[in-house]
């Protein structure tokens, strides 16, 4: 674990709660109190900065306003949040790594999610930088239908704070028809209306980026604002019980690869 997603979108606006005490007592990890310190991209320069300090046992929400004020009509930048030992400097040309040791089983995670007027919806999670060279293949089971709005949302980070963009193409994966192509940008949460494509309940949408990995959500809101729904969709690798995982989670994304072409 390097950092928890402080994520925002045009339609729902993002919190992160972090926890400062272990998921586990059997692994032996210094308590401790911790800084926590926050950054996110302005497309040349990691800013950062210093959310004052957590204390052992306590939890707190951040809010995505109260971190990034920038106005950004195009993109929702992604606030990175770290617990820090030492300062920062104000901007950075690259990802701090982190200071601590983290418990592993399970993994030492924040409250991540997003709300809208009462409503509330989140998800356990963390986030790793990801190499600038990476794909993603994930399929999406999760359209909800009776007045939801469904989106995808996909968020990356990586080392550098440079902006890139890159397209997701989207298929139906019995028939590998392709649908079609939308930008997105790195160390951003992208987020991707699906109700435009019309997918019926028999049909599986498979979303596809040949030169960016991240991770990927199911999204929903009720047409009045009342409920949300976030569902974390599962890579390739997650159907395998025993072996080498992730070798076969290569095979089954190089196979996907072949067979869907725009």
């Amino acid at each position: 674990m390097a950092f928890f997603p402080l994520a925002n979108t045009f339609k729902a606006i993002g919190h992160c709660t972090l926890h400062n005490y272990p998921p586990n007592n059997w692994e032996p990890i210094e308590e401790c109190p911790r800084f926590v310190w926050a950054m996110y991209s302005d497309g040349n320069k990691w800013k950062t900065k210093n959310l004052g300090l957590l204390e052992v046992g306590e939890s707190k929400k951040y809010n995505y306003g109260d971190i990034y004020q920038e106005e950004d009509k195009e993109r929702n930048p992604l606030v990175l949040l770290q617990f820090r030992a030492t300062p920062l400097a104000e901007k950075l040309d690259i990802l701090p790594k982190q200071e601590f040791i983290y418990n592993k089983v399970p993994e030492w995670r924040a409250t991540v999610g997003f709300s809208l007027n009462q409503a509330e919806t989140s998800y356990q999670g963390e986030i790793n930088p990801f190499p600038a060279k990476a794909s993603l293949l994930t399929f999406h089971p999760f359209i909800q239908y009776n007045k939801i709005e469904n989106y995808f949302l996909f968020f990356n980070a990586e080392n550098s704070p440079r902006f890139r963009s890159e397209y997701i193409e989207i298929y139906e994966a019995n028939t590998k028809r392709f649908i079609d192509k939308v930008k997105v940008t790195n160390n951003c949460c992208n987020m991707i209306p699906l109700d435009k494509y019309d997918f019926s309940p028999d049909e599986l949408p498979v979303f596809l980026c040949r030169s960016m990995a991240g991770i990927p959500f199911g999204f929903g809101i009720s047409k009045n604002g009342e409920m949300l729904s976030l569902e974390h969709t599962h890579p390739p690798a997650s159907f395998v019980v025993h072996g080498q995982r992730f070798k076969v989670q290569g095979e089954i994304k190089r196979q996907w690869l072949t067979l869907l072409k725009d």
